[in-house]
């Protein structure tokens, strides 16, 4: 009879432990549920924000669209391609050359070949892919070429159908990690035509390219030189219409 008693009391004591466990297992519950019923408060307010930006993006964006005409068989004028065109050629011809590193070198000038035409695609093969390379190679000479995008100018001898456009800008070399002296410089890139091909779809090409040392101060100077020079043409240009317009009516006399 004294067993009894004993195995009572530890069926209570078990009992009483398992209800304890029971009691902090749902207490871990009810600190998860308060933690995502946290989120969920959160994430309302949060989710309608970001999709009241998004409607407004999507409402206030002005999205433009600049397709440009699909090219066609056969051969462009110059007088068919606008200025931007010949002037995006040319950026590219002048940094490639111009802008590189002794381990890419090779590979520019290689790529600046495929924009270039007789004459100019035998003068660039004597003078930098046979010459200045390996010098470029030897020495681990570096360059970059800033351009000055104000001073670009292009300029059509329709003519001649020829365009030649000028690439102004400040040569930075490098000999290794020391920096030579800055050089103001100019490019003068001559193109035309030639009927397109699937690796040119308008057909232009680089003809010619002269390089000028000079500084971008006496360049700016020279235009605005001939702006004054232009301005004075037009003017005098005018008065001589003027002049050829009122000699009928001096000779005939007034008009009836």
């Amino acid at each position: 009879m004294s067993a009894l008693p004993k195995n009572i009391k530890q069926i209570e004591q078990v009992d009483g432990r398992a209800g304890a466990d029971t009691i902090r297992l749902w207490e871990h519950y009810r600190d998860h549920a308060y933690m995502w019923r946290s989120l969920a408060l959160w994430q309302f307010p949060c989710t309608m924000l970001a999709l009241g930006a998004a409607m407004m993006m999507f409402f206030m964006a002005d999205t433009v669209i600049e397709v440009p005409e699909k090219p066609q068989p056969g051969h462009y004028s110059i007088k068919q391609l606008p200025d931007a065109e010949f002037i995006d050629i040319a950026t590219k011809v002048v940094n490639l050359m111009t802008t590189y590193q002794p381990h890419n070198a090779r590979e520019q000038f290689y790529a600046t070949r495929k924009f270039l035409w007789e004459p100019a695609l035998s003068e660039f093969e004597n003078a930098m892919v046979k010459e200045q390379l390996r010098i470029i190679e030897e020495t681990s000479r570096s360059q970059i070429f800033f351009i000055d995008t104000k001073q670009i100018k292009i300029e059509r001898f329709a003519d001649l159908d020829k365009v030649v456009v000028r690439i102004p800008g400040v040569r930075q070399k490098l000999i290794g990690q020391k920096p030579l002296p800055p050089d103001e410089m100019v490019y003068y890139i001559k193109m035309t035509t030639i009927p397109r091909n699937i690796h040119n779809e308008y057909g232009v090409v680089v003809v010619d390219i002269r390089l000028r040392i000079a500084p971008l101060a006496e360049i700016a100077a020279e235009d605005r030189q001939e702006k004054v020079d232009q301005n004075k043409e037009d003017s005098l240009r005018r008065r001589q219409q003027k002049k050829t317009g009122m000699a009928p009516v001096q000779a005939t006399g007034a008009p009836n």
